[in-house]
């Protein structure tokens, strides 16, 4: 008998969608709360760690341009996440996939700030607490039930 598992396409639809509740969480402290940034400038801010542009002023297209990275990046993660669950139950069995996902969103949350912004030269200008709060609670954990969702489905429909 084979075991259901959690499928990569869980995990890509489950970062797309953990990224669409992240990016609103940035968008609504940020811009509407906090007033830090213009919407524009915010979802242009992935676009400008491209080092092509670095210098490049907000606008509408490299908004979209930084939207698309943001859900990419989003995607690739929640893809990444599927993979460690395939090997790991307690990742897709609640309630220790709550904790996973707090583990697996520090984890993204040190990989985008401790890898990959240094490593592209951008400034990575959001306060801490943003950052983790975000990639934490709204992209990590969300993913995580997400994920323990996609396996119940799964799981009820085998035969």
């Amino acid at each position: 008998m084979t075991d259901t598992m959690v499928r990569c396409i869980d995990g890509f639809y489950g970062g797309l969608f953990a990224g669409v509740m992240s990016a609103a969480f940035y968008a609504l402290v940020a811009v509407a709360w906090l007033q830090e940034a213009s919407l524009v400038s915010f979802f242009a801010r992935p676009a400008q760690a491209l080092p092509p542009f670095h210098t490049a002023p907000a606008s509408w297209a490299l908004a979209g341009l930084g939207v698309v990275l943001f859900m990419l990046l989003a995607a690739a993660f929640g893809i990444v996440y599927a993979a460690l669950a395939r090997h790991l139950r307690s990742m897709w069995r609640a309630p220790t996939s709550v904790i996973w996902g707090i583990l697996y969103g520090v984890f993204v949350w040190w990989a985008i700030n401790d890898v990959i912004v240094p490593v592209s030269g951008a400034v990575n200008v959001q306060p801490l607490w943003q950052g983790l709060v975000g990639t934490v609670v709204f992209y990590g954990i969300v993913l995580s039930e997400l994920t323990t969702v996609a396996h119940r489905r799964e799981a009820s429909a085998a035969p």
